[in-house]
């Protein structure tokens, strides 16, 4: 019979997998608004600098300026239009994440309990208030915003000083057909755009989740980093797969090695898929907890514990115990990344990791989390060497080539 742990585990992960389908249908539709506007500007450049072809181009006068500023218009409405659908569509997420969450520990969990929820103010306010990846979400907008005027008009004058047509043109700035328009230099500002919703929808679930289990410390222990098993993932992922961090004054279960940096979690990076997962303490929910009710009252289950503490000459804390440890379970046993990666072939460590890596990895021992630094920056083989020279001799390589 699976425990609450590893009940809850399980559902955490598979709502990992609706998440992404959820973000994949957000960054959908931020591409689809995008491409209408990169048709828009298309038919615009194509009647505006025809007017200006075969003809000398001054930058400094009023039509060329009118020009500029009717693109840059048109580009501006095109980044509003994102920036309402992508924070709007993310404040909602906050609220439905954060509910979801107190929802899906109550249904893990073998006997009624009642937790403290979260405003919902406070949960969509995740989206605007909390940074990723070292921005606040407005910031991100505002880059996105400045690259993509920076590149357009760049493009736009450069053709026109060369005197270019306006289909080259037209080209550098939307791209080819054949190459489904990947060759423009709008690509860029579609794909900048929805590496962003990616990453903030992973970043607003999490920070949701994380509310619910900062309000509801005295039953749960800590956070757990889960990183997704292919061959994807970064190393950084790759590295703190399985390791934890408490939350309140708890402190780390047995068996979870400890997060570093402490206060790390997803997004590590930009499309980063890992979250934190909940670890439920199944002694603190049926010792201390008021609002815990099952089949029996609070009352008649402690008057239960103290008839088997008595029947067995065990202590009411351990009867407590014994309990939870049924009921609850500790540190789910799950697959980490070290793991995981141990099972597959050579080839595919090698293709996740690097050729020399995959043999410093089989043969010279060196665990995945060895393989980046404190902050999670992936180390240079240069750098391996020196500080596991003994790793590249068992893997028949010399540490001074590198």
């Amino acid at each position: 019979m699976a425990t609450a742990n590893e009940i809850y585990r399980d559902a955490a992960i598979r709502h990992q997998i609706g998440l992404r389908r959820y973000s994949a249908g957000l960054t959908k539709r931020v591409a689809t608004l995008l491409e209408q506007a990169d048709r828009d500007l298309t038919e615009k450049l194509r009647a505006r600098l025809a007017r200006f072809e075969g003809k000398p181009i001054d930058v400094t006068s009023q039509r060329w300026k009118a020009l500029l500023a009717d693109i840059r218009g048109a580009r501006d409405q095109a980044m509003l239009e994102y920036r309402k659908l992508t924070r709007t569509d993310l404040q909602k997420l906050g609220v439905m994440e954060g509910n979801r969450e107190v929802s899906l520990l109550q249904t893990s969990i073998p006997i009624d309990v009642t937790f403290a929820t979260i405003p919902a103010d406070q949960l969509r306010a995740i989206a605007t208030s909390k940074p990723f990846q070292g921005k606040l979400l407005g910031t991100w907008f505002k880059e996105l915003a400045t690259g993509d005027q920076r590149r357009l008009v760049g493009a736009i004058q450069l053709g026109m000083v060369q005197g270019e047509p306006v289909d080259d043109i037209v080209r550098r700035v939307v791209g080819t057909r054949k190459a489904a328009y990947a060759d423009g230099i709008l690509a860029t500002t579609r794909r900048d755009a929805t590496a962003i919703v990616r990453t903030a929808v992973n970043h607003v679930s999490n920070e949701a989740r994380a509310n619910v289990w900062d309000a509801n410390s005295d039953i749960i222990d800590a956070r757990i980093w889960h990183s997704t098993l292919d061959g994807r993932t970064s190393a950084v992922c790759r590295a703190r797969d399985g390791h934890g961090t408490p939350v309140g004054d708890s402190k780390l279960p047995d068996g979870v090695p400890a997060l570093v940096p402490a206060g790390a979690a997803p997004p590590a990076h930009f499309n980063c898929r890992s979250i934190m997962v909940a670890y439920i303490n199944g002694v603190g929910l049926v010792g201390n907890r008021p609002t815990v009710t099952d089949t029996r009252t609070r009352a008649k289950r402690e008057i239960d514990f103290r008839a088997e503490a008595k029947r067995t000459g065990k202590s009411i804390k351990q009867v407590r115990a014994d309990w939870a440890a049924k009921n609850i379970g500790g540190v789910p046993a799950s697959t980490n990344y070290q793991d995981f990666l141990g099972r597959q072939s050579a080839s595919f460590q090698d293709e996740v990791l690097g050729k020399t890596r995959g043999q410093l990895f089989r043969k010279g021992k060196l665990n995945v989390d060895q393989f980046v630094d404190r902050q999670g920056n992936e180390l240079s083989l240069a750098q391996l060497a020196e500080t596991h020279p003994e790793a590249f001799s068992l893997a028949g390589l010399d540490p001074g080539d590198f």
